[in-house]
């Protein structure tokens, strides 16, 4: 497939109307998410100067998705996809507007910053099951890894440039400016997603709705799942031992290099750069066989990268091994997304990516917590060296039993 063009996959699945629109709304979410991201990290840090802070905050984002996101993807399964996406962004984009208005007239203290963002999280436990199980219906199966790997791509390509943005909000028009612009970009997703042309299976709307026993039905299958678990646990490990440096990111450019909100911005930039390149490589790619091995080899690189990072002191090698990190974690990522999706029953599709979700994202959340409460204690670079290298004896020991399972999860439904 990845012959037939110099874009390879990219290419075919750009063809389809429905992922075009898709792709125009979740970019404009993806970064003006990060410009989000990035904002709320610095007010943080401005009102407090605390690592703690910073790993509270990041908890009270991510910490909600671990309880409703199961129930995020139950409801999504029985009430469509697209319904729900849409709903949870708007109201994403209602709570936007009043953090916008509350940082404008200055009205805002470091706890009830805390109390929008664990709203926010609670949305995002809708937004992020349901946005990610409704790919599959917009693209052939032949075509998923294509799909998943440039919404990865755009992802952390939003990684790159939503940083520069809230840089330039934030130095040179003030931070309400930065949350102004998450809520702008909530709105124009919302109703790009409003757009797609998505049938709904009137049996998903109509069947009783029994939350208890439906959540149990996806927990069971992931749990008996061999090939769906093992790729989680790889996920798992990453989550919590490695992922938790974005929230550290602030105090590296504050006590490690001493610089403001400029230095942010290439760190992230950094980041951003190396994780784009790597969802394109596998967008372009377009192919299942081969990601289960793919998955393991960009871990160990981002794991080093990650230590590598917090080990030294120079700007510019911090710069590269984070572009390194950013292109490993992609890569691994849409790897297991897209593992995961091809083997999964349809029927259970969001309530499966849901559970991927608790452990993707809240998982930095329990990390950034314990690394961050180190960190005032011990300096912010040895935690995270100690977090990557545990993460990278758990590679070890993980890795064989994903490739065990290769088989099973590359050949799913072909």
């Amino acid at each position: 497939m990845a012959s037939e063009s110099g874009f390879g996959g990219i290419a075919k699945v750009f063809e389809i109307r429905n992922f075009r629109v898709y792709w125009i709304g979740n970019f404009t979410h993806t970064i003006t998410v990060w410009v989000n991201r990035m904002a709320i990290a610095w007010l943080t840090w401005e009102l407090t100067h605390s690592t703690t802070w910073l790993g509270v905050m990041a908890a009270a984002n991510m910490l909600p998705i671990i309880v409703l996101g199961p129930i995020g993807g139950v409801t999504a399964d029985r009430f469509g996809h697209r319904a729900q996406l849409v709903m949870a962004t708007y109201i994403g984009g209602v709570l936007a507007v009043v953090l916008t208005v509350l940082v404008a007239l200055d009205a805002l203290s470091v706890g009830w910053l805390a109390v929008l963002v664990t709203l926010t999280g609670i949305i995002r436990s809708f937004n992020v099951p349901a946005r990610t199980a409704l790919v599959s219906s917009l693209v052939e199966r032949k075509y998923l890894s294509s799909a998943i790997g440039i919404n990865s791509a755009s992802f952390h390509g939003g990684n790159f440039i939503g940083p520069v943005i809230a840089g330039v909000l934030i130095n040179y028009l003030g931070i309400s400016l930065a949350f102004l612009a998450y809520a702008a970009g909530e709105f124009i997703a919302a109703t790009s997603f409003l757009m797609l042309q998505v049938t709904v299976p009137p049996k998903q709307a109509s069947k009783q709705f029994r939350v208890g026993a439906d959540l149990l039905e996806g927990f069971r299958y992931t749990w008996n799942h061999a090939g769906i678990f093992s790729v989680m646990s790889l996920s798992l490990v990453t989550a919590v031992f490695i992922n938790p440096y974005m929230e550290m990111l602030p105090a590296f450019v504050a006590r490690v290099y001493h610089m403001n909100a400029e230095g942010l911005a290439y760190l992230t930039a950094a980041v951003g750069g190396g994780a784009m390149v790597g969802g394109l490589w596998i967008a372009r790619r377009g192919r299942l066989d081969g990601l289960v091995r793919i998955q393991s080899i960009t871990l160990t690189l981002a794991f080093v990268s990650i230590f590598l990072f917090a080990w030294t002191n120079n700007l510019w090698v911090a710069m590269v091994a984070l572009s390194g990190a950013g292109f490993g974690l992609v890569a691994a990522q849409t790897c297991a997304s897209t593992l995961i999706q091809n083997a999964v029953q349809p029927q259970l599709r969001a309530r499966v990516v849901s559970l991927n979700g608790v452990v993707v994202v809240s998982g930095p959340a329990i990390g950034a917590i314990l690394i961050g409460w180190v960190a005032e204690r011990a300096g912010v670079q040895w935690p995270v060296m100690v977090a990557a290298a545990i993460a990278i004896i758990c590679l070890v020991f993980l890795a064989p039993r994903a490739a065990r399972n290769s088989k099973e999860l590359e050949s799913a439904g072909d």
